[in-house]
């Protein structure tokens, strides 16, 4: 069975790479098609599914990752990457500070719609949302009780996968590059660990963009 994990691991993994060059290699070839850089942090906790939030400590959640965006229409685009995300939760019991790490490679693929001049924006400045859904693989996983680490690899799910939203505003700079600056939540839909269910990763971030 875990020759069998890992080899489904290594799958999807090769496959993300496989998404991330094709779709680079596409990019040179097409004036429609744009790429960059994107970075973020944030707050990150578990709970039952389809709950916001709940009232646990938030854990700081670093992001950074390259992205892509095939514009189909001036005010329609979809666009993927692949991301390094750090999610998690921190809370006390028992007095025992506890604080769960996990790091996983995600790929997201959103339908980004946006207005510009239409609806009042001057300068080539654009309000767009996104909407899509993301799939994570976990790179990593490691606890803290009261400081003391523990390796949480076994008894965490290799996969995760959920719903990402995005809103935020995209700026020109530099002469045919544009700035997205963003708000972003993530809502998983996949049971985190093996031993202790009806936990979900949830995650909001503020996230900065450059595309090229």
């Amino acid at each position: 069975m875990k020759q069998k994990t890992n080899d489904s691991g290594k799958t999807l993994y090769s496959l993300m790479l496989i998404v991330v060059l094709t779709m680079g290699l596409s990019l040179a070839s097409k004036a429609q098609m744009s790429y960059g850089i994107k970075i973020g942090a944030g707050a990150a906790c578990q709970s039952d599914l389809l709950e916001l939030a709940n009232n646990c400590d938030v854990l700081f959640s670093p992001t950074i990752g390259l992205v892509g965006k095939y514009q189909i229409t001036e005010g329609f685009a979809v666009k993927s990457g692949l991301e390094y995300q750090q999610k998690g939760r921190s809370f006390t019991e028992e007095n025992v500070d506890v604080t769960n790490k996990l790091q996983y490679l995600s790929m997201p693929v959103k339908a980004e719609f946006s207005a510009g001049e239409k609806a009042g924006f001057k300068k080539g400045q654009r309000l767009y949302f996104a909407i899509g859904p993301y799939l994570s693989y976990i790179l990593d996983a490691d606890g803290e009780l009261d400081g003391v680490k523990v390796d949480m690899k076994s008894d965490t799910k290799d996969f995760d996968a959920g719903l990402g939203l995005e809103l935020g505003m995209q700026f020109p700079v530099f002469n045919q590059k544009a700035l997205q600056v963003g708000l972003n939540y993530d809502m998983g839909f996949v049971e985190v660990y093996k031993s202790e269910p009806d936990l979900h990763n949830k995650m909001a971030s503020i996230s900065l963009g450059l595309l090229f």
